[in-house]
């Protein structure tokens, strides 16, 4: 499993240090916090454990590449899509209208 990674050797040196939270990874985890959250009326629209299993269900090339939160943005929207919630084609169509619109993808 490509999420399994535990003990596996690398080539090049592990980036321990921090960086910037950039201001579309705080709205990713604000997005997180409100989606699990047992609290608000009419209770959570995810768990901790589907986002754990959407992040672990992305392919091995997208796990292994993407950020932490852009993986958990993945997640979300796959969860949600599974529940009716969303509907993932229309974020993806949306998603490239923005691109098309500023000219450049988030970094």
């Amino acid at each position: 499993m490509v999420h399994d990674v535990g003990g596996s050797s690398v080539r090049e040196p592990i980036v321990r240090a921090e960086h910037a939270v950039l201001p579309w990874e705080l709205r990713v985890d604000a997005l997180m916090w409100t989606l699990t959250d047992a609290a608000r009326p009419g209770g959570p629209h995810m768990t901790v454990d589907e986002l754990r299993r959407g992040i672990e269900a992305l392919p091995p090339d997208d796990y292994r590449e993407l950020g932490y939160y852009a993986k958990w943005l993945l997640s979300m929207i796959a969860v949600l899509a599974e529940r009716g919630i969303v509907d993932a084609a229309q974020i993806e169509r949306r998603a490239d209208e923005i691109v098309r619109e500023r000219g450049h993808v988030h970094p």
